[in-house]
């Protein structure tokens, strides 16, 4: 059993790749894999469609089934705090009209809703808002059961400040 963590950004993953020692295993065109005998890491870059390929090409990299796959990034929120960590339990994608529903679980963090936008917005509701989860979500549910996936957002950006994406 791997864990397979899904990232669009190389500064979303650079804290896991030190935390995890993982060392870079495969460069596809546009995709990075980086590992060790239980993780893998893919950088994606951003994008549903990106997320989708990212794990597809992780999942034929590895060619196993039923691991554990979590994507995790930056969201933007109306008014939760910059840094506040979520879990997402309903993921909406505003260009499809689909919902998605991951298995979430009772975890010590606040579960949210998502909706999933095909460009950057800065008018936020009261959902999370990112460009992956639901391309990540409806490919990694081809590979692994349900309750092996998991979402996890940090709050990047709400309508009163915004972290500078340019200062690593």
């Amino acid at each position: 059993l791997m864990i397979h963590f899904i990232v669009a950004t190389n500064s979303e993953a650079r804290p896991l790749i030190d935390l995890f020692k993982l060392k870079k295993k495969k460069d596809f065109k546009q995709t990075l894999i980086y590992a060790n005998q239980q993780i893998s890491l893919t950088i994606t870059g951003i994008g549903k469609i990106n997320a989708a390929i990212g794990v597809t090409e992780t999942y034929f990299y590895f060619n196993q089934d039923n691991n554990v796959w979590i994507n995790i990034g930056l969201a933007g929120h109306k008014d939760l705090k910059i840094g506040k960590i979520c879990s997402i339990n309903k993921i909406s994608d505003n260009e499809t009209n689909k919902d998605f529903f991951p298995f979430a679980n009772e975890f010590e963090i606040q579960s949210q809703g998502c909706l999933t936008v095909g460009t950057r917005k800065k008018n936020y509701s009261s959902k999370i808002y990112d460009m992956e989860s639901s391309g990540f979500y409806q490919s990694a549910s081809k590979y692994s059961s349900n309750e092996l996936l998991q979402i996890v957002k940090i709050i990047s950006d709400n309508q009163y400040e915004s972290i500078d994406f340019k200062n690593k």
